[in-house]
Parts: structure tokens; sequence; C-alpha cells
């Protein structure tokens, strides 16, 4: 295994006389020994075979001398609870081609919002397929829909999508990890910690959108990091159009893309103008590290024609993103509502529903498609879901502010039920605790690591950083207060607010509709700011690892900010922040595995502090796993699991 110092670059980038490698064809350019390849494989099948397997019940602990799997499919309930819906999906056999299993019955077993997502992929594969209005791209209900057409609708089908893709995301994240850096050790920790954390978990085993869009965002990562460490023309530019699809893709399952987007967008700008920025201001130079060299060559593959390709690029993305509509386009679509406004002491948005025809013309006797009214049909679609995005006020009771997240305060419950004999079954995306919590220490670590050069340098990139974010906490816990005076918890409903506080509920607006002012936003300026000066410690500094880890969390946590001013927010927008808050857990650990302190004549190593807290993170798993999977448990189990705001 290659060892690194922490804050370098990677190792394998670099010859002993410090000028870049150049790795020919795919395999080199890759550098995935056999070694990582197994690891990926074994990791995959780990986080699929636990995610599909359960809720596992070990009853050889009590003699029983066996194993129970229930399995993805559970929960699922029986009968005409208020938890089974009824969806006319088509008549039981095959119907066209498409395999279902019932007709105008109900479907039972529905986790949080899999009453929509599921439904819709079912409503797709219909001969002839359902209008419907869903404020989300399609390509991640296109991708729940196969395992529903060939095993039928139900519990079991509509989670192997969201299965399978939350399992490879975990391989994804070594991946990520290992061309960060050529350390095996920050690989392995790093998909690990995604593979036992629980937010993910929850999210790989539900008939939900996310995980498919966060897999999207970690591949569009780790194709950027390859297209970041192009060095002839033929890496750059196949790099770049890969990115550019897996950019599209990434779009089609969620608008979450935008966050990934803006860290490459901004590196890439940022290393463009590097050189310029260091003759126009020299002391820049100061606090320049190696690889100016890899950083020429970088600039030398892209070409003079470097802009041209990148819009090249963007318009392969919006290629495929539209691409993604396909499905949606061979239906008419009487219900694209574009809102008007809100009210949260009304139920339902005002507005008005839109029909687009099936965007066909007729040339002569052949009716062949209209690509312009296909492009307006998208336009349409994707304005009347930002708008609904927009205007949507109303409170809910598993809601979140943005600035909760990092400590996990109210993650959402998906799943609740009692069982006549005292047992209580739950689930919660509540993330790891010992992952999200040490990695608040992480992630200060990875700020003062980003930097090089003089302490007024690195002192002035925390100071702006921490400074706007606690000014930013700080305004707008005050304005939430000012506007909802009598609500300091934000997700009591009309009907529970009304109970508690004996008042009118028109006066509950909870989190949206709150205006943290002028102050708030000059705030939010410095946060963008502060990530234009990592931006510069990341190209400059070469203080890459570090850099990337911040950069990436800021902008996967701060896309949501100007949002929660108007509507509510949950804990499982965080997703995206669980990648960064994976790496730079690992990235400390690994830094600690390597410390080792004199004591004496002998020097102790500081590794098993590293292997302590993997093992935290693990035993936190089994411990909420319950929490997590729906397992039966006593109300005394249960309450003893509730370490956050879950109720």
């Amino acid at each position: 295994m290659p060892t690194e110092v922490v804050n370098s670059e990677p190792t394998n980038l670099e010859s002993d006389g410090g000028q870049p490698l150049v790795r020919a064809g795919l395999r080199g350019f890759l550098d995935l020994g056999r070694f990582d390849v197994i690891a990926v494989i074994v990791l995959v099948l780990v986080a699929f075979g636990l995610r599909f397997a359960s809720p596992i019940f070990p009853n050889f602990l009590s003699g029983g001398g066996t194993i129970t799997a229930l399995g993805v499919g559970y929960p699922t309930t029986t009968g005409s609870s208020a938890e089974c819906t009824t969806v006319p999906v088509g008549p039981p056999g095959v119907v066209d081609g498409v395999k279902v299993s019932h007709i105008d019955i109900n479907v039972c077993g529905y986790v949080f919002d899999e009453v929509y997502f599921p439904v819709d992929a079912a409503k797709d594969l219909r001969q002839p397929a359902e209008s419907y209005f869903d404020p989300e791209p399609p390509l991640a209900k296109i991708l729940m829909a196969p395992p529903i057409a060939f095993f039928g609708f139900n519990s079991w089908s509509w989670r192997l999508s969201t299965t399978l893709f939350g399992s490879l995301l975990v391989g994804m994240m070594y991946l990520v990890a290992l061309r960060l850096r050529r350390d095996r050790f920050f690989a392995v920790v790093t998909a690990t910690f995604i593979c036992f954390d629980g937010l993910a978990f929850v999210e790989s085993r539900t008939g939900v959108i996310d995980i498919i869009a966060i897999f999207f965002v970690a591949l569009f990562y780790y194709v950027f990091l390859l297209h970041w460490q192009a060095r002839t023309r033929a890496q750059w530019r196949t790099t770049l159009y890969v990115m550019a699809g897996v950019a599209g893709l990434a779009f089609a399952a969620k608008l979450t893309a935008l966050a990934p987007l803006i860290v490459a967008g901004g590196l890439i700008v940022m290393r463009g103008i590097a050189p310029y920025l260091a003759g126009f201001i020299p002391w820049l130079r100061r606090i320049a590290g190696p690889g100016r060299a890899e950083a020429a060559m970088w600039r030398h593959a892209a070409g003079p024609r470097a802009i041209l390709h990148y819009v090249a690029a963007g318009l392969i993305a919006l290629a495929i993103f539209g691409a993604s509509f396909s499905r949606y386009e061979t239906i008419q679509h009487q219900d694209v509502y574009f809102f008007t406004g809100c009210d949260p002491a009304v139920s339902g948005l005002p507005g008005t529903a839109k029909t687009l025809d099936v965007p066909v013309m007729h040339v002569g006797p052949l009716t062949v498609p209209n690509p312009v009214e296909a492009i307006d049909n998208i336009v349409q679609i994707t304005a009347a879901s930002l708008r609904y995005h927009a205007e949507e006020c109303h409170s809910h009771p598993y809601s979140s502010l943005w600035l909760t997240w990092p400590v996990m305060e109210h993650p959402v419950l998906f799943y609740a039920t009692s069982q006549p004999n005292g047992t209580v079954e739950q689930i919660t995306d509540m993330g790891n605790p010992a992952i999200w919590w040490l990695a608040i220490l992480a992630l200060l670590f990875c700020l003062w690591q980003l930097t090089r050069g003089p302490n007024w340098w690195r002192l002035l990139v925390a100071l702006v950083g921490l400074g706007s974010l606690a000014a930013m906490i700080i305004i707008y816990s005050a304005a939430v207060r000012y506007h909802n005076p009598n609500n300091f918890n934000t997700s009591y409903t009309a009907a529970q607010f009304t109970a508690l506080f004996h008042m009118d509920p028109s006066s509950q607006y909870e989190i949206a509709r709150t205006y943290p002012g002028f102050w708030f936003a000059v705030a939010y300026v410095g946060m963008i700011a502060f990530a234009g000066l990592v931006a510069v410690s990341a190209v400059i500094s070469r203080r890459f690892v570090p850099a990337f880890i911040i950069l990436g969390y800021v902008a996967s946590w701060m896309m949501w900010v100007p949002g929660n001013e108007r509507r509510v927010l949950f804990f499982y927008h965080a997703l995206g922040m669980l990648l960064f808050t994976a790496l730079a857990l690992a990235y400390a650990l690994t830094a600690i595995r390597r410390i080792k302190v004199p004591f004496g004549r002998r020097e102790i190593s500081l590794a098993p502090i590293s292997y302590a807290v993997i093992g935290s993170v693990l035993a936190a798993f089994i411990f909420f796993y319950p929490m997590w999977t729906a397992m039966p448990q006593s109300t005394a189990d249960q309450q003893m699991r509730v370490w956050v705001d879950v109720g």
C-alpha cells in the first residue's frame, strides 16, 4: 500500500523527479489494482446483502438456533388499514409485456413517500401509460420500473432499485476516495462509513428517489476527479464528455446535482485563472505548493479550445437530461400545475393546471415527433416543478431547519406502528451519530489542513468560513423565533399547534416564510467568498483533498438554504453532505493513524484511536439497527434509542 503525506496530492501522480506521470491507456489512467477491484465488489456485495436481507433477527442468541431475515420488502401491512391505498395498475397477469399482480386493490406497505414515486413508476408501465404530475425529474422512477415490471407491484419490487443503487454507492465512494489519494485505508474507511450510516441505509431500503440521485452525484465526482487528473488531450476530452453524460443523468434523477456542478465548475475555473491570479497578486506565490507542472500539463491537455469543449459538454448534458423525459413525452398530461402562491392556513396550493400534448406533427400521411414542442414540454414541466418547490410552504411534522442537519436534530420518521403485544416498530432516517457527530471535528481539521503558507492566511480562510456560518445560524434562528414566537419546534402540524398552544393555526407559519433579512444575505455572501478562498487553496496551495471535502460539504449544504426561507425541508436533503461527512472523518482518521507520539525512549502510535472510532461506528450501527429497519422492540428499548427528536 503506497504511503503518503497527509496533505499532499496522490503520490502516484508524480515520478521520483517530481514531474507528473502520464499514465497511458485506460487501465493505467484508472490505476485500479486487483485489490481495488476485489474491494469494490466485496463492499457492494456486503452492502447489498445487508440492505436486501434486513431486518435480520439473530435467533440463535436466544436459543432458537436460527437467523431470520424478513428482507427489504418489510415492513408491509395486510388488510384495509389506513396504511393501504387503492392504486390501479392493471389486470393481474401479463398485459402488453408488463407483469402486474393486482387491479384496483389495496396496496399495502408504503413507507413515507413511497406513496408517490413507485406509484408513478407503475403508471409509466401501464398500457397506455397514465398521466401524472411529479415535481421531480423522471430518471429515478424509470429505474424503479424494471423490477415492478418483472415481479409485480409490491413492496419488494419497488425497493429493489434503490437497494441496488444504495449498494453501488458504497463501492463508488471507495473509488472516489481512492482517486482523491492513493491510500486504501482511507478508501475502505470512507466506503465503510457510507455502508453503515443510518441515513444511507434507510434511503437504500425505501422506494424513494434520493439514493439513486446521490449515486449519480458520487459518480459525477469520480469522473470529475478523473478529468481533474487528466494529463493528455485524449484523457482530458474523454473524461470531460463522460462527465457531461453523468451530469445529465444526475440532473435527470434529481436537481440536487446542482452542488457537484458548482464544485466542479468552481475548481475548473480557478485552475484556469490561477496563473493570472499569481501574476496580479504576488503574495499568492508564497502559499503555492508543489504540483505546478501538473497543473500546467492539465492546461496544455485542455488546449486552446477548452471553452468550446465545455460548451459542447453542457449541451450534451442538457440533451441527456431531455432524453430522460422520453417516456413522459408519450403521455398527454392534463395535470401539469403552475402554482401561484401558498397560504399555510389553507390546505393545498392555488394554481392552474396546464395540458401538455404529445409532441408530434404531421408530415403528409406520417406522424413524426415534433422536437420543438418536445423541448417546450420539458421546459414547461421543469418550470412547473421549480414553481412548486418555490411556492410550497405548508408545514410537516418531520421537517427540519438546514442549520440542524450536521447534528441530526430532527430526522424524518418514515414509519411507525405498534403491535397488540406491546412492541413498536419504527423507521427513522437518523444518521449514525458516531459518523455525523465526530465528523464535525473532522471537518474542522480539514478546514485547518486545506491551507498552507503564513498563519494569517490560514486564519483568514478559517475565520471567513466559521464567522459567516455562525452569523447565518444566529440570524436565521432569531428570524425563526421572531416570525414564530410560540413555536420553537418546527415540526408541529396545524392541529398539533392548536392543541398544544390553544392558538389560531393560521399564526403558525413554521419554517416557511421566514425573513432573515439583509445581514443574513451578507453572511451568505460571506460563505460564497469562503468557498472561493477554499478553491484558491485547492488549486494554488495544492491542499486539494481537504479543500475538496470542505467545498463539497459546503455546496451540498448551502444549496438548500435559500429554499428554506419559503418551504419546509427534511433531513434526507442532507444526503449529499453525507458523502463528505464520511470523507472528512476517514481523512482525519487516516492522519491520526500515522501519528506517533514520543514517550520516553519509545513512540506510541495513535492508530488504535482510528480503529476505535471505526469500531464505534459499527457498534452504533448495531445499536440503532432496530430504528432503521422496523425491527420489533419494546417501548423501553425504543426510548433508549431515541437520541434525537424523531417524534
